[in-house]
């Protein structure tokens, strides 16, 4: 046991939530002030804290304890389930109140008046933060499950330049353009996805409950099957025999695979590093995580971040672990001295013309604005490429399809074939 677990105690408070509803529990810390500061990181505001009293056992303690770490949990996740979109929508309507002169309190009670349920609990959570004297940073600060760092920072710099109204702007129409690339992509991948889907559950279909019946009759008759027929009848039957084991394999692969997937940091960082040098895809990823950031740093340093500063956040926004990684790496090399134009260049995962254009902004003094026009340029290079692939992809699964399925009719057909043949000679 450590000295610091030896001055452990257990402290009973009393308090609100961030939504003002009574709550209550018991917390580890070592001092009434430690449980303090501990209940105010979760978003609690405590008005009682005394020591408990230690009639009950350990064993209770640790139920009481771990029940109460549940409650806080579920208290937080109430204020969760805002989307983008809600998101978006919550800036824009703010944003246009500001800029109209009415005052951030007002405008707050305008928009949840208006606002949904998840929306005007959000509201009120800030509300009731503004009351308590924070200014409008903190009390997104105090929600990092719904407002991320690049949100808050954002907000923090408007508010110390003035420009609290345009900072509300960039952030929606940031996260707009994101949800319309992600919405496109979305579009563009569904009729290649469904006939993926159509080809593998039609030839489930043949293999698990037709083709049976087939090979069923062709056994009844004995005849001399061809060697296509015979090959998938045993496909069928193996399939037929093993289908409780297959799904529970393909189920235990599945989850092993997420597992490794989530847990592995190694396993993942290079499965994305393989992503991004597939010969079709690994470009489109390079430019929709080269856009992300390009976006996120244009945003952040248009509001007045420093660059230094705006790099974690332009990092948090890339989906690619081994590109998040090469940005978290540039700050690096930014702390030694070394330009940003030079660092990307560096790095063989940025794309080749973004050190060209950032070395301009940086020499024009308008870093944001050649970081937008790098945004753009490589938004668009996305949808060409996905324009370009989509061509190319559906006449293969197209392929795909009717050699899957045709080579399958075509198997349960032949003696039927042969036969005829017979009656005919």
């Amino acid at each position: 046991m450590t000295d610091e677990d030896a001055h452990t105690l257990h402290f009973r408070w009393h308090g609100t939530d961030a939504l003002g509803l009574p709550q209550h529990g018991m917390l580890l810390a070592t001092s009434i002030d430690h449980a303090e500061i501990e209940l105010r990181a979760m978003g609690m505001r405590p008005e009682t804290i005394r020591p408990a009293k230690n009639s009950k056992s350990s064993a209770m303690r640790l139920i009481l304890g771990l029940a109460d770490s549940y409650q806080l949990r579920s208290q937080q996740t109430r204020l969760r389930g805002l989307s983008a979109r809600d998101l978006t929508l919550f800036s824009q309507q703010l944003a246009g109140l500001l800029g109209a002169g009415i005052p951030l309190d007002d405008g707050l009670e305008t928009l949840e008046q208006s606002s949904k349920q998840t929306l005007r609990r959000v509201i009120q959570a800030l509300q009731r933060s503004l009351q308590g004297g924070l200014n409008f940073a903190d009390a997104v600060a105090a929600h990092p499950q719904i407002f991320d760092s690049c949100y808050v920072s954002l907000i923090r710099a408007g508010e110390a330049t003035g420009e609290f109204a345009s900072a509300l702007d960039v952030l929606a129409a940031n996260y707009e353009r994101s949800a319309q690339l992600r919405r496109r992509i979305r579009q563009a991948l569904f009729q290649p996805l469904l006939i993926l889907c159509t080809a593998l559950g039609a030839a489930w279909i043949l293999l698990a409950f037709v083709m049976p019946e087939f090979a069923s009759m062709y056994q009844q008759q004995q005849q001399t099957l061809p060697e296509l027929t015979r090959w998938v009848i045993a496909l069928s039957e193996q399939l037929h025999a093993a289908n409780n084991r297959l799904l529970s394999g393909i189920a235990l692969c599945a989850a092993l695979g997420a597992w490794v997937y989530h847990r592995c940091t190694p396993a993942r960082m290079l499965i994305h590093r393989l992503w991004l040098t597939l010969p079709l895809l690994g470009p489109l990823i390079q430019y929709a995580n080269a856009g992300q950031m390009c976006r996120t740093l244009a945003a952040s340093i248009g509001a007045g971040v420093p660059v230094l500063e705006a790099l974690p956040f332009a990092a948090d926004a890339c989906r690619n672990e081994a590109y998040r990684r090469a940005v978290t790496g540039l700050a690096t090399q930014l702390r030694n001295g070394t330009s940003l134009a030079d660092a990307l260049q560096a790095d063989p995962c940025f794309l080749h013309s973004l050190p060209k254009l950032v070395r301009l902004g940086e020499k024009s003094g308008k870093l944001d604005d050649m970081l937008e026009q790098a945004n753009t340029l490589y938004d668009r290079g996305l949808e060409q490429g996905i324009e370009r692939l989509l061509p190319l992809l559906e006449p293969i699964l197209m392929l795909l399809l009717g050699v899957l399925v045709g080579g399958l009719i075509l198997a349960m057909y032949l003696p039927i074939f042969s036969m005829g043949d017979l009656f005919l000679d």
